[in-house]
């Protein structure tokens, strides 16, 4: 038998009540940022929205505390948010009354950190919360010093310390030291707020050669993503006594000038010039001119510079031998000898070209002869023994023949022999030694050279005409 149509209700109603409950509240879904990292005194924002078609009533913000949750801002439809705490003061609802409901901290704090919790509150499934954990990083603040000033030598010792203060959370210091071993020392301070500052010493032998070089100090710190600064110092602080170098220069006015160079830190203050174990006068400047050494005569010695420190004194040596400058000497020599020689050709061609007679002519070519050949007759002795066209007397000979002198009739030859200065050799009457006429040669820079010219040569001896330079 069938049940009547009114019996159907209450056993059925029930199960579908329950099936229409749970898939309306299994639509109903926070969302929100897990977890935010945020810079100290930056203004920070917590998201948070729903997704569901049921109906909002109200949305609640908690921070987790112990031992009981704290509530410090609540917003229902069409009302102001209400500010529930201090805290809550601060904070800006940025919702817009439907699905929305982040919340926006303005310049956070450590005491900012921790746990919130968004709340939404919906009909009928009730209540529903999504959980943000918001984390304040703190940024360090570093500084690179040197140490005190240290002594140059074989023990490793700090030069640089790297501080990283009250970092959130702790950093990690490096350091970059090119050409140098070094070693690192850390420690660390952990403070009541949660942060921790960082110290590292950088260890090393001291050398003088590390004084100008540049030490780095590198920190890095991770909240999320990795952060890195770096600072940077110059190496100063490495005491050593003076090294000493002394040299000589020679000035172009042909004085010369010591000095003495002196690598030291601290800078050297000190300079005491010596001389064959003798103090120079005013020997405290570290260069000595030509006005201290008094003359080119005292300046050949063996100095001594001395250079000092409040951590030492070192001395340099230096030999110096008397400067004298010949390459002047030269070079006038040279100027004024161009115009000698010029006008000595020209006078030369002159003689050659005017001719008077087949004596001159035959005395021409000896002369024009003796010019292609190099040789370096004097003119003025020449031209008094009637050579290439020069002005004579005619004299009687012994025969009653007008001619020249017998100097000038006896002529046999003319000696020229390569690689040594050229002479002329005369022949003389009544068979006597033939007579020879000298010329010097310029040799190793010399300027003037004498020459000796004789007139007559009767009985092998010769009367010496006046000097001649060229």
């Amino acid at each position: 038998m069938p049940l009547p149509r009114k019996d159907w209700g209450p056993p059925l109603l029930t199960p579908l009540l329950l099936l229409w409950v749970m898939s309306v509240s299994a639509q109903v879904s926070v969302i929100v940022d897990g977890k935010v990292n945020a810079k100290l005194g930056s203004d920070t924002k917590l998201y948070c929205r729903v997704e569901t078609l049921e109906l909002i009533s109200q949305i609640t913000w908690q921070r987790k505390l112990s031992p009981n949750n704290e509530n410090f801002l609540t917003y229902s439809k069409g009302e102001e948010p209400l500010h529930l705490t201090p805290f809550g003061e601060r904070v800006r609802f940025l919702g817009n009354g439907d699905l929305g409901g982040s919340i926006l901290i303005p310049n956070v704090t450590l005491a900012d950190e921790g746990t919130y919790l968004c709340i939404y509150t919906t009909f009928p499934s009730g209540t529903k919360e999504g959980e943000i954990k918001l984390v304040i990083q703190v940024l360090p603040k570093i500084s690179l010093e040197p140490t005190e000033p240290v002594l140059s030598g074989p023990s490793p010792v700090p030069i640089a310390v790297c501080h990283a203060w009250a970092a959130k959370p702790a950093v990690n210091i490096t350091w970059i030291f090119s050409g140098a071993q070094y070693i690192l020392e850390e420690n660390s301070t952990n403070h009541k707020n949660g942060t921790v500052s960082t110290h590292s010493q950088l260890i090393t032998v001291p050398l003088p050669g590390h004084n100008g070089g540049n030490i780095t100090c590198v920190v890095s710190q991770s909240n999320g993503a990795m952060e890195n600064w770096s600072r940077t110092l110059t190496i100063q602080n490495i005491y050593y006594a003076p090294e000493v170098k002394a040299r000589v220069i020679e000035k172009d006015d042909g004085s010369i000038q010591l000095s003495c160079k002196a690598n030291s830190n601290p800078p050297a203050t000190e300079f005491l010039w010596k001389r064959d174990e003798r103090d120079l006068p005013d020997g405290g400047a570290a260069e000595l001119g030509a006005a201290r050494l008094l003359n080119a005569d005292t300046w050949k010695g063996y100095y001594v510079c001395v250079a000092g420190n409040e951590i030492g004194h070192s001395s340099g040596y230096i030999y110096v031998q008397t400067v004298i400058a010949t390459s002047y000497i030269h070079f006038i020599a040279l100027i004024l000898l161009i115009p000698s020689l010029v006008m000595n050709i020209c006078i030369i061609v002159l003689l050659c070209r005017n001719k008077k007679n087949p004596r001159e002519d035959h005395r021409g070519s000896y002369c024009c002869s003796c010019l292609l050949r190099n040789c370096a007759l004097r003119l003025q002795n020449i031209q008094r023994s009637g050579w290439c066209g020069g002005s004579h007397e005619e004299a009687p000979t012994e025969d009653g023949v007008t001619g020249s002198d017998p100097l000038q009739r006896n002529i046999q030859d003319i000696v020229i022999q390569a690689g040594t200065p050229p002479s002329l050799e005369l022949g003389m009457p009544g068979g006597t030694e033939p007579c020879v006429l000298k010329t010097d040669a310029f040799e190793n820079g010399d300027v003037f050279q004498r020459t000796s010219m004789p007139r007559a040569c009767e009985n092998g001896s010769a009367e010496e005409e006046e000097d001649i330079s060229l």
